[in-house]
């Protein structure tokens, strides 16, 4: 039996991010607000280096579709998060662009939390999941410094 799921579940890990980035995206269009751009941009891209780097090569082979559907919906986020990083933030397209975000985000998020995660834990061992938990960990403390 698993003491704290929190830690032991890289599934678990990722949804967590994922919950913290919705709840970020929600206050921004909520408030009209871009003040918690930076931290959406820095969380965002962090967790997609990491999903990118250790998880979806890991279950690529079994999973194609699903993983370069995933790639390209994290490039499609880069993308918005580049344009409007560039933009000012009174731009009356910087809020569109932001709800097109969350738009991307929100259906992304479904996809691995209904459909890949699943199978990635039919194709992984508990091994590699924690192995890949400890990969992502490492590399989001190293992103998150290199924004300090």
């Amino acid at each position: 039996m698993e003491v704290n799921s929190v830690v032991n579940d890289v599934y678990q890990m990722l949804k967590d991010d994922h919950k913290n980035v919705k709840g970020l995206l929600n206050e921004t269009l909520e408030n009209d607000d871009p003040s918690k751009f930076p931290k959406i941009r820095r969380e965002l891209e962090a967790h997609m280096l990491g999903e990118e780097k250790y998880l979806y090569p890991a279950i690529r082979k079994d999973e194609t579709f699903l993983v370069l559907e995933g790639y390209e919906e994290h490039e499609l986020s880069k993308k918005l998060l580049y344009e409007m990083d560039k933009l000012d933030k009174n731009d009356e397209h910087w809020m569109p662009k932001m709800k097109v975000l969350q738009e991307i985000i929100e259906h992304h998020i479904d996809e691995e939390e209904n459909e890949l995660f699943p199978k990635a834990k039919e194709i992984l061992s508990k091994d590699q999941e924690r192995h890949i938990m400890g990969q992502i960990r490492r590399e989001k403390t190293l992103h998150v410094k290199s924004y300090l």
